[in-house]
């Protein structure tokens, strides 16, 4: 008598699928620059900035800059009026 093969359990393979997916997502979402890098800020003002605090570096303008509703903390806001002006919002505006 022959031992009946045990079929993979689609909700197990649609889990493992998800999982590899995520896995390429945070592998991704770890190489790409942050707003500090892409700018060169210094270290004794990034470190103390609510992006770098909050390990939102690539959504810097919600936190740290003119969208914040609050009074920005990015330094290159002294000289933009608009995170819209960035170089760093514009190039990752276009990456999404």
């Amino acid at each position: 008598m022959e031992k009946e093969k045990k079929r993979p359990c689609p909700a197990r393979m649609a889990y493992e699928t998800l999982v590899k997916a995520f896995e390429k997502l945070d592998i991704a979402k770890t190489e790409r620059e942050t707003c500090w890098q892409f700018m060169n800020c210094p270290s004794q003002t990034y470190t103390r900035c609510p992006a770098y605090l909050r390990e939102s570096g690539r959504r810097c303008w919600l936190l740290a800059g003119t969208f914040s509703g609050k009074k920005p903390f990015c330094i290159y806001c002294i000289t933009m009026k608009d995170c819209k002006e960035c170089k760093f919002y514009k190039k990752t505006r276009q990456n999404l």
